[in-house]
């Protein structure tokens, strides 16, 4: 084999997780799928017997895609992986790295004193 070839992959989209509706990954599916639950709600809203107006019915139906839409360009677009998940820890147990409290005494510094 000659040792001057240099080797270059010619598949690059193999390694890109893709776009859907502008989000990477699988990211656009959940949307979907939150756009087909605002679906179904809206259908069981028009086909109920209930007083709300028009209007109300198509707000209320709009907000499962709403939510999700803005939970994704907040929390998951364009920021590392499981970004949420570490905010959602970090807000919990508080930060990981930092001075504790009440420090310790060294043991053999303070041992002859």
């Amino acid at each position: 084999m000659e040792e001057g070839l240099i080797y270059t992959d010619s598949r690059p989209r193999a390694k890109s997780t893709g776009h859907a509706f502008g989000f990477e990954g699988n990211l656009g599916m959940v949307l979907i799928v939150a756009a087909m639950v605002s679906v179904f709600i809206l259908t069981m809203l028009f086909h109920a017997n209930n007083p709300l107006p028009i209007p109300a019915k198509f707000v209320v139906a709009a907000l499962p895609t709403l939510l999700v839409g803005a939970y994704l360009m907040v929390f998951r677009h364009r920021r590392p992986p499981r970004y949420d998940l570490d905010l959602l820890t970090t807000l919990v147990n508080g930060r990981s790295f930092h001075v504790a409290k009440r420090q310790p005494l060294h043991p053999i510094r303070h041992a002859h004193d």
